[in-house]
């Protein structure tokens, strides 16, 4: 039967016995769904089709292009393959939707639930085709008010359902340049752009976007839940970063907290750079608060900080200025946080602080931009404030900081401006030549990967059930 008959005729023969039901139905998805799910596709031939926007009564019958499951089982919830995609258990093929956003609550889960099991089975012969998704007849008469209650037991945790889960404590990997403690996920692969313009007040600059661009590539995989590789590089020193994160304890799994680290190996290749070989050591603590605010508290050691090829100290022992070996490193203190602003949580307010740590003595036991290494640079540290908004697999984040490196390395030390709009550039009138920072933005995508052997496996289930 052609798709927009069978659509057609199930339209018509069945309709959910309670409008407000469906009405609140189609209001969880207009929140969650139908801004990937519309516009009239076919969803027997294409998963993405599914158009939620139609009358919900029309995904009656239709089967899933991923298996061939009915989407929509009149009576049966266990049976729809719309619900299970939504819940996550056994028999799913592919992500839990909603894409790239935290799992349905339960109470969501059991307004559709309810929905479905409240939609009159067919009647016997009427040429559907629902009636083979029963165990013979599993979905008439008897079977039909028999799921009802099934339903019910599987949205609350009942046989094959995954876990629920809470929401990742920040939406990316890094916030600006910090690592946070939210991971990919079991082999889930990311491609990142990182991209600081020059600074907005230089002449001739065009706000920063003609000159003085510092950038970095990279990919970064999920290996198992709570453990990501990763490895970029940036222009700046021509670097090359590997990176290892491991967070053993998630707040998204029901702990209080997250708690995790992260350690880098970097290779600073520039021809004329110091300490080419370094590398990094970072404990992150984060904590999503009432569901709209995460807060992170980040302690770092970085290894041989300083990469000038010349260092010249003057030891204050009357020979003034001499040239030293600089093997100083950096101990770091910083703090991120996001607030949500939005319903769905996706657009979100980002801030960072980075505080490189003195001891106070001369010359100073750590290296810090702005210290003895240069006593007329800032000394407040590396600051970064902005935005960032998260769709389905993408992650954009735009911002405005006082520091143009990426690699974990190069930002340690701290930011290179002072006074954001207190710059020095002479009689000029023009008055963005007074701002006296960087503008950046971030940007992330996330791919799944699919265990190897997979057809394998469908084959093999396939011919478990015949």
């Amino acid at each position: 039967m052609p798709p927009s008959l069978a659509i057609a005729l199930t339209t018509f023969l069945y309709s959910a016995p309670d409008p407000a039901q469906e009405a609140k139905v189609k209001e969880i998805f207009d929140e969650w769904c139908t801004s990937c799910h519309s516009g009239g596709g076919n969803p027997a031939s294409d998963p993405s089709g599914v158009d939620l926007e139609v009358p919900l009564s029309s995904l009656v019958g239709i089967p899933s292009a991923a298996n061939g499951k009915p989407l929509v089982v009149p009576g049966d919830p266990d049976a729809s393959y719309l619900l299970l995609k939504m819940k996550g258990g056994e028999g799913m093929e592919g992500e839990i939707m909603p894409l790239g956003d935290d799992p349905l609550p339960p109470e969501q889960l059991q307004v559709v639930a309810d929905w479905i099991a409240a939609l009159p089975p067919p009647e016997k012969g009427d040429g559907t085709g629902t009636g083979s998704t029963g165990d013979g007849g599993g979905t008439g008469d008897g079977g039909g008010t028999g799921s009802t209650g099934g339903g019910s037991d599987t949205v609350s945790g009942g046989t094959g359902a995954a876990p629920a889960k809470g929401r990742k404590p920040f939406h990316g990997t890094t916030q600006i340049v910090l690592p946070t403690t939210t991971t990919l996920g079991k082999r889930t692969l990311q491609y990142r752009i990182d991209h600081r313009f020059g600074r907005i007040g230089t002449e001739r600059g065009y706000f920063g976007m003609d000159a003085g661009v510092s950038m970095a590539m990279g990919l970064q995989y999920g290996i198992i839940d709570g453990l990501d590789v990763g490895l970029r590089r940036s222009n700046s020193r021509k670097t090359y970063e590997l990176g290892l994160k491991y967070v053993p304890l998630r707040q998204e799994d029901g702990k209080a907290l997250s708690l995790g680290g992260y350690a880098a190996l970097s290779w600073l290749r520039d021809f004329d750079v110091a300490n080419p070989w370094v590398g990094d050591f970072q404990v992150m603590v984060s904590r999503l608060w009432f569901d709209r605010w995460s807060t992170m508290l980040t302690m770092g050691y970085h290894l041989n900080t300083n990469h000038n090829a010349r260092v010249l100290v003057d030891f204050g022992d009357g020979d003034g200025p001499v040239p030293v070996e600089d093997r100083r490193d950096t101990l770091t203190l910083a703090l991120a946080s996001t607030v949500w602003v939005d319903k769905k949580k996706k657009w979100g307010i980002d801030m960072e602080y980075l505080l490189p740590i003195p001891d106070g003595s001369t010359p100073n036991v750590f290296f810090y931009r702005g210290g003895d290494a240069d006593p007329s640079g800032t000394k407040i540290g590396a600051w970064s404030l902005g935005g960032s908004l998260r769709t389905a697999k993408h992650f954009f984040q735009v911002f405005f900081t006082n520091s143009r490196e990426i690699t974990t390395n190069n930002y340690a030390p701290g930011g290179q401006t002072g006074n954001p709009f207190g710059a020095d550039n002479g009689d000029s009138k023009n008055p963005f030549l007074k701002a006296n920072f960087f503008l950046g933005f971030n940007l992330g995508r996330q791919f799944s990967i699919k265990a190897g052997g997979g057809k394998k496996k469908k084959a093999a289930k396939a011919a478990a059930g015949n």
